[in-house]
This record gives structure tokens, C-alpha cells and sequence, in this order.
């Protein structure tokens, strides 16, 4: 059922459209949408797009940041919130699973990944300071789960490399072995 405008009384026009190029991006796949497609859903002009998103990259990258802040962000709590007991290597390997299984999130990063590398700068720029945000959320949660016991920026980047290379894998089905074979030799070893 499409929305009216009443639905949106007191939403931001940016976050209205990151939701509608969501899950247009989810039914048909960011390359086979359109930004006309995104602002027709919307009941906006090309023109009122156009002011917040000059690009497709720029928009795939706004919702791709997104979702990753969220979900980052949504680990790191629950990391926070674990008790004591709770084995380091469940800790990663939960965090894999949970990343692994975001396929069509992972589909959108991987285009934005050959978007920058292949005819944006800008973008490319946009998504390495955006892989710096991520490392330092990742070292957050490692200092909160060993402390002092271990480099957490080595790891991190470490496991960022893992993240981006298990995306890919899952995405082309690459068969990868388990997540606890995975993780237990990046912890001890």
C-alpha cells in the first residue's frame, strides 16, 4: 500500500528516501532501479531527488552506510551487554554470521566497491573513510571483549579484510569452511 504524505509529517525527506531505495534496491536490485523509479514510490519530483542524491552511488552508498552503522552498532551493543562467560570465538563467529547472512546488503556494498573502483573518486573516497568508521567500531568491540590481551588494531583489520572477503564469498557462493574453523585460528594462534 503506498503512503501519503501524511505518513511522513515529521520524517526527513533524506531518510524517506534511503527507506524507498531500500527496498526497491531489495525487489529488483540496485542496477535495475532507477532514481525516476525512487522518486515515483515516493510521490516526489526527479527534481527533489535530484537535491538530496545526485547519483545512484551516492544514494547506494548512503543506504549501505546505514545499514551498516546500524548493524555495527546494534553488534557493539550486544557485545557490550554479554556476560563474562561468553567464549570470544562465539563472540566473532556470531558477528560473521550475522554479516555473512546480510546477502542483499552485501550485494549492495560489493557494486559500490566496483562503482568507486571503476569511475567514482569520490565515492571511492566516501567508502574508505566510511572502512575507517567501521575499524574503529570494531576495535571498540574487540577492547571490550580481550582488553589489553591483544592489538585490537591489527585485528581489526584483520577481520574487516575477513568481513569484506566473506561477503564476497557468500554473495558468489563460494563454499567457505565453518566460522568456528574460521575464527579460532585468527584468535589463538
Amino acid at each position: 500500500m503506498r503512503k501519503s504524505k501524511q505518513d511522513y509529517v515529521g520524517i526527513d525527506n533524506r531518510r524517506r528516501i534511503l527507506e524507498a531505495a531500500t527496498d526497491l534496491f531489495i525487489q529488483q536490485g540496485a542496477q535495475d532501479t532507477s532514481l525516476a523509479e525512487i522518486a515515483q514510490a515516493l510521490n516526489i519530483s526527479k527534481g527533489t531527488l535530484y537535491y538530496y542524491y545526485s547519483s545512484k552511488a551516492d544514494l547506494i552508498f548512503d543506504v549501505t552506510d546505514v545499514y551498516m552503522q546500524e548493524l555495527t552498532e546494534g553488534l557493539l551493543d550486544w557485545v557490550k551487554s554479554l556476560k563474562e562467560n561468553t567464549s570470544p570465538e562465539n563472540i566473532l563467529e556470531a558477528v560473521f554470521h550475522t554479516i555473512f547472512n546480510a546477502k542483499t546488503r552485501g550485494k549492495l556494498h560489493i557494486y559500490l566497491i566496483h562503482e568507486a573502483i571503476t569511475t567514482h573518486g569520490q565515492l571511492k573516497e566516501k567508502i574508505r573513510a566510511a572502512y575507517g568508521r567501521w575499524k574503529l567500531m570494531l576495535q571498540e568491540g574487540l577492547d571490550t571483549v580481550f582488553g589489553d590481551t591483544l592489538d585490537t588494531k591489527v585485528y581489526a583489520d584483520i577481520i574487516l579484510t575477513m568481513l569484506t572477503g566473506g561477503i564476497v564469498h557468500t554473495i558468489i557462493g563460494v563454499e567457505m569452511a565453518p566460522l568456528k574453523e574460521l575464527v579460532y585460528p585468527l584468535l589463538y594462534k
